[in-house]
């Protein structure tokens, strides 16, 4: 058996003995001792290299000592495996900033992901914003021809709504306009646009 394969088992039945919640690692994981196969799966799970602190805090309530050394050769082992392209392209098309500790290495592929994976948000945010300014747009026409419905408003007061109304369907049109040459341009399929009931 392979030195990598020792640590990848270890980790998986220290993955298994680990408690949920707010505990970072279970007393028998303490005991265990297993830091450099805890650091490697740490790393390959792309947790912060301060995460070290936490379980060396907890493994100390139990009185054990976490070997920071050791914990550390197994998370420089586990991390590039973190950091490639899929895990960078994920971290920013979620919107995040790219993790540090993959900077810190200079894992290239994931710098790359992170930069598509990010321009990909961008894209979405500004297509998600000019579907937000249209259903804004209706809202906004849906109430004044609401309020013109009413019978008994001052003839100014009508005269004045109708003028806003007008200039809300303009607005609304080239709202929708922006939506769908947003949609061409990126070869998105249209979305249902919600529709004014009056």
């Amino acid at each position: 058996m392979t030195r990598k394969s020792i640590l990848l088992a270890v980790a998986a039945s220290l993955a298994m003995t680990a408690i949920s919640g707010c505990a970072t690692v279970s007393e028998e994981t303490c005991i265990a001792g297993s830091w450099e196969a805890l650091g490697y799966k740490d790393g390959r799970n792309g947790k912060s290299r301060g995460h070290f602190a936490d379980i060396a805090e907890t493994c100390a309530k139990y009185g054990i000592a976490a070997n920071a050394s050791e914990y550390r050769l197994g998370y420089d082992q586990g991390l590039p495996l973190y950091c490639s392209y899929d895990k960078g392209f994920s971290t920013g098309d979620n919107g995040n900033s790219p993790k540090e500790e993959c900077l810190a290495i200079g894992a290239d592929d994931y710098v790359d992901g992170h930069r598509d994976g990010y321009a990909s948000y961008i894209i979405r945010s500004e297509y998600e914003s000019l579907i937000e300014e249209y259903d804004d747009i209706l809202k906004a026409f849906d109430n004044v021809s609401e309020r013109l419905l009413d019978e008994t408003l001052p003839a100014d007061e009508a005269k004045r709504l109708r003028k806003k109304r007008k200039r809300l369907s303009r607005e609304l049109d080239d709202a929708r306009i922006d939506v769908r040459a947003f949609e061409r341009v990126e070869g998105w399929p249209k979305r249902q646009l919600q529709t004014s009931p009056y």
